[in-house]
């Protein structure tokens, strides 16, 4: 028979496993905390625990958010399947208790002064975060999509530059790069660097390496919106970009296909018109529908 002890030895030995398989610091922490107090909740051997178990100790986060109720949820199945997995458990209990349900998040766009003025930061001299951040900003690329691309995905000709993303679910899709200013620095930068193919975004000295790695990014891109002292983060580049759109009056069905989201639905989270932009539509169709009633 387990003791509490024993338990508490299994966790860590899951959290070793995580560490092991490079999940991220703050997620094994978070993981110690919750699992560390399932097990002052649960004093029993791991065999044990039922999903009745589990509903028990969530009954004693009622008063947490759906989003830290759902943290937990998510930190039990994870050591629990893992537990599945080394033949200490039969069945994931986890499996027969409802997940917390959680809306979709509201994700919100700044104002362009505002990404502007967080670009403003950048060194002249860093030629290539200048350019990266750019090109996410007035494309709406994902992060990962940006760091992908090669040379090779780029279409230079003039009046018709694009390049080929490869996205979600390994689908191919065509981006405009309809801003000129955009244009010109992707031109310097290639130039300047000499680079006939490969990644166009390199991470090692004289970027001669391979592409720059996300939690690098990451790093560059919050302290310049530290300095600029705007907080924002690289998704809400992405959600800045399909507002503006929106704003300009672009179809769903083209943001959507912009964007390379498979649904539009999802194209809708983004949907929100601002209120001058609304009543100026409002009243264009106002003015065309007198018109047509009217003739005048």
């Amino acid at each position: 028979m387990d003791s509490p002890s024993a338990l508490a030895s299994l966790v860590e030995d899951f959290l070793t496993d995580l560490a092991q398989a490079n999940r991220l610091v703050h997620t094994r922490r978070a993981y110690a905390t919750d699992l560390g107090q399932f097990c002052d909740h649960y004093q029993g051997a791991i065999a044990g625990i039922t999903a009745d178990t589990l509903r028990g100790f969530f009954a004693t986060l009622a008063h947490l958010s759906p989003a830290g109720r759902a943290r937990k949820q998510a930190a039990l199945a994870s050591f629990l399947h893992w537990a599945y997995c080394q033949d200490l458990i039969a069945a994931n209990p986890m499996d027969r208790v409802a997940r917390v349900g959680l809306d979709p998040p509201k994700v919100r766009g700044l104002t362009r002064p505002q990404v502007e003025a967080i670009l403003a930061v950048i060194p002249l001299s860093n030629s290539r975060d200048r350019l990266l951040f750019r090109l996410l900003f007035e494309t709406g690329l994902r992060i990962g999509e940006a760091l992908a691309l090669h040379i090779e995905d780029l279409d230079l000709a003039q009046d018709d530059e694009h390049l080929w993303v490869l996205g979600k679910g390994n689908t191919r899709r065509t981006v405009l790069l309809d801003d000129s200013r955009l244009v010109v620095q992707l031109r310097l930068y290639i130039r300047k660097m000499g680079y006939r193919h490969g990644p166009l975004f390199r991470a090692a000295k004289n970027h001669q390496g391979g592409p720059l790695r996300y939690q690098s990014v990451q790093e560059h891109w919050a302290g310049y919106c530290a300095q600029a002292g705007i907080p924002c983060t690289l998704h809400q580049l992405r959600h800045t970009h399909a507002t503006e759109l929106v704003n300009e009056v672009v179809s769903l069905g083209t943001i959507r296909k912009r964007l390379g989201h498979k649904n539009l639905q999802t194209t809708l989270r983004y949907a929100e018109q601002t209120d001058t932009t609304a009543d100026a539509e409002l009243r264009a169709a106002r003015r065309t529908r007198d018109q047509q009633k009217y003739g005048h």
